[in-house]
């Protein structure tokens, strides 16, 4: 039978170095720009809203871009930081303001103002170069989120994975935002409302389990 210091050194010969994660806010920045370089390019591909000049002087549309986009950023942050064992769970109300701001952009210019369907509309091909927008959007940056949160190996994966999907349906709703027009006021809330929650729930749900299992190292 071995003696212990022979099982200690045996248990020790064949450790590695751990290599430290960087900083949350280094890696939240990381992602950060990730998500808008993504919204850019698909802002080039596809080119901006045809009323994308006047509507930069509607302060509702500001709002909601702007909220969108701060809702992604902070979330990501939120994120990261919950993903860690010794930070604080509150962490996770940070995105909440911007969400705020987010919603009330889009909900009150289509209540203020609202504007029926007209008749003979072509909604199927708008709603799906709309879905297409938010898919091409969403992939990429769940993917990589579920990634590098995966490295931290979060005790709290639930709480991590939600905050995480709301920071995708932030920057998958600027996109679609910047991108395309819908003037019925019926179809700018379902348009917007619909895909975002399904992307926070999947995220939410889904990404809980993968992040508990452990993303590649």
């Amino acid at each position: 039978m071995a003696s212990t210091e022979d099982l200690i050194e045996s248990l020790a010969g064949g450790l590695k170095p751990v290599r430290r994660l960087r900083p949350p806010f280094v890696r939240a920045a990381l992602v950060i720009v990730l998500g808008t370089l993504v919204i850019a390019l698909l802002a080039l591909a596809r080119g901006l809203r045809d009323d994308f000049v006047a509507r930069m002087g509607d302060a509702d549309f500001l709002v909601a871009v702007g909220g969108a986009w701060l809702t992604g950023a902070t979330a990501t942050l939120a994120a990261f930081e919950v993903s860690l064992p010794d930070r604080s769970r509150l962490w996770a109300v940070l995105p909440i303001p911007a969400a705020a701001l987010w919603l009330y952009g889009f909900a009150y210019g289509c209540l203020a103002h609202w504007i029926a369907i007209p008749t003979g509309a072509p909604i199927m091909p708008q709603s799906m170069q709309c879905l297409e927008t938010i898919v091409m959007a969403t992939i990429p940056l769940g993917l990589a989120l579920w990634w590098m949160l995966g490295r931290a190996r979060p005790l709290w994966s639930g709480g991590t994975a939600w905050v995480a999907a709301l920071a995708v349906a932030g920057y998958a709703d600027t996109a679609h935002l910047l991108l395309h027009v819908v003037n019925a006021s019926a179809l700018v809330l379902a348009i917007n409302l619909v895909p975002v929650t399904l992307i926070v729930v999947a995220g939410g749900l889904g990404g809980r389990r993968g992040l508990r299992a452990g993303a590649p190292a």
